[in-house]
């Protein structure tokens, strides 16, 4: 099974590739978002240690502390980052094992190259947007302020650092027959790529 990081800041769109990666080649895809969100939960690995450090698991509380401690963002990652690595690869064997034909697997996370991962996966695909649909979509999502937005958006690395680690860009201008189109020009160079690799 060839393996493929998936990344791009807040809003760019990166599920929605992910599930034409999905549609288009079979892929299984694994989201880290999701997998923090299980970590965070109740009961979930990093629940006692954020609640240690932060006194609370609400997120828009989190967002908060993070944006008045400069040191709050690196505390928050040094829990999450190694609980989400590990259970990401237990999911990747976990696929791997139950579904043997599986022939790709898209791994979707925004820190994918921040956090070190990006030389676990055969390819990286970079998605970027325009920054008015990134906001509206946050916005929308989040149900925050277009300042809070940009507040979000700043907080993380910007395209250009993203682009340098990418083996393969989408953009994402909000056409959804444009952006399927270039997934499966991306899963075609991408399974060529990784054949001569």
């Amino acid at each position: 099974m060839k393996k493929i990081g998936l990344t791009g800041g807040m809003g760019v769109g990166k599920s929605t590739v992910a599930r034409f990666f999905a549609e288009i080649a079979g892929a299984a895809v694994l989201d880290a978002d999701e997998i923090a969100r299980s970590l965070r939960a109740p009961g979930g690995a990093a629940e006692g240690p954020i609640l240690a450090r932060f006194g609370t698991l609400d997120r828009a509380k989190l967002r908060q502390i993070l944006s008045s401690d400069p040191s709050a963002k690196a505390d928050l990652e040094g829990i999450l980052h190694p609980l989400i690595r590990e259970k990401s690869d237990l999911e990747i064997k976990r696929i791997e094992h139950e579904n043997p034909s599986t022939r790709l697997l898209v791994y979707e996370a925004s820190l994918l190259i921040e956090s070190g991962r990006a030389p676990d996966f055969d390819a990286v695909v970079v998605v970027t947007a325009p920054l008015p649909d990134r906001l509206a979509r946050i916005m929308s999502r989040d149900g925050v302020s277009k300042d809070a937005a940009l507040a979000m958006i700043g907080a993380q690395s910007n395209d250009e650092f993203r682009l340098r680690h990418a083996d393969f860009h989408i953009q994402n201008l909000g056409n959804l027959e444009d952006l399927r189109a270039q997934v499966k020009n991306t899963v075609a160079k991408t399974v060529d790529q990784i054949r001569s690799s």
